[in-house]
């Protein structure tokens, strides 16, 4: 966790701080050596809403012969944010950092790291007699939900994926405030929170690969879901598909067979409290039966934020519950 300082300290040029009184700050100091054409330290660059890398020039000033060494760096310390727009950030989870070493008989490189991902990016370059290093940050830029709602359209069997993504992040995958990937504090990344299997680099940094992965593991939700639907040969609606789809993306299964009806039905064992998006109640425990939404709710909803161990608690998170709450959205 980042702790409050009242008088932060930053030194270099490229230093950056937040001079807000008694706020969050994370202080970062840019160390420069050596001189620099460009870019300035400290730059800004974006990877755009299309998911495409800015262009970037590093370029040395030195009287120096070649071969010059390269050697570039990028970091990023993966802090807990949520959806909330602030630049305020909580513990780090992971680190993620990609380097690379090449020789070069010119003074300039043009940016390529075979990825589209971002963070702070360092590069130091040697000569014969000089060293230098400069440092930049490279940001992220969020789609809007057109592009990626085109992007799904080049899909296969991905049906109701696009309301996962609005329940999940609204379609964001980067935090305005500051530009970098959004991160739940049970590590989940970008759009689609990817969690498992867990998200690499360039899948938390470009959107596109966060939306194709989180796909791929939506196909494998509803596989399972036809699969469980469809056993000694029972039938199902599209509409069942999507709620048990649902449901497994969260956890559990969402229907039941009923062998007076012959058909699917929603879990009726589960009561969902409707003012959250996953939290509900098993209506088989002695404690919750009799009881209603309203006073289930008044009960526990103090508990949900600091919930107890699960064995202890009477409410429950729920595949079924999420699902209700997915499909309850316009």
């Amino acid at each position: 966790m980042i702790k409050p300082e009242t008088k932060p300290v930053a030194t270099g040029k490229g230093a950056r701080t937040n001079k807000k009184k008694d706020s969050l700050v994370k202080t970062i100091v840019i160390e420069d050596i050596g001189k620099w054409v460009q870019p300035k330290s400290g730059d800004k660059f974006y990877i755009d809403e299309d998911a495409k890398f800015p262009s970037i020039t590093f370029e040395i000033d030195t009287d120096a012969a070649p071969p010059y060494e390269w050697t570039w760096s990028l970091s990023w310390p993966a802090n807990v944010s949520g959806l909330k727009e602030s630049a305020k950030r909580g513990k780090v989870l992971k680190t993620f950092s990609k380097t690379a070493t090449f020789a070069s008989d010119t003074k300039t490189w043009l940016v390529d790291l075979t990825q589209v991902i971002g963070g702070t990016l360092t590069v130091k370059v040697k000569t014969t007699k000089e060293a230098f290093k400069r440092s930049i940050y490279i940001l992220g830029k969020n789609p809007d939900e057109s592009r990626v709602t085109a992007l799904l359209a080049t899909l296969e069997d991905v049906k109701g994926f696009e309301k996962l993504l609005a329940q999940e992040s609204k379609f964001k995958n980067f935090i305005n405030a500051d530009g970098y990937p959004v991160v739940a504090f049970d590590g989940g990344y970008g759009m689609t929170q990817m969690t498992n299997p867990a998200p690499t680099f360039e899948q938390v940094w470009n959107w596109k690969e966060n939306v194709k992965g989180g796909a791929t593991l939506y196909k494998s939700k509803q596989a399972i879901a036809k699969k469980y639907l469809s056993k000694q040969q029972r039938t199902y609606t599209d509409e069942q598909l999507k709620l048990e789809t649902w449901s497994l993306w969260n956890g559990g299964n969402y229907h039941v067979w009923d062998e007076t009806v012959k058909a699917w039905i929603r879990n009726p064992n589960i009561l969902s409290d409707t003012k959250t998006g996953n939290i509900g109640w098993d209506m088989t425990k002695e404690e919750n039966k009799g009881k209603t939404e309203s006073e289930l709710h008044e009960r526990d909803k103090d508990e949900y934020k600091k919930p107890p161990k699960k064995s202890e608690r009477l409410w429950m998170y729920s595949g079924v519950c999420y699902a209700d709450h997915v499909n309850s959205q316009n």
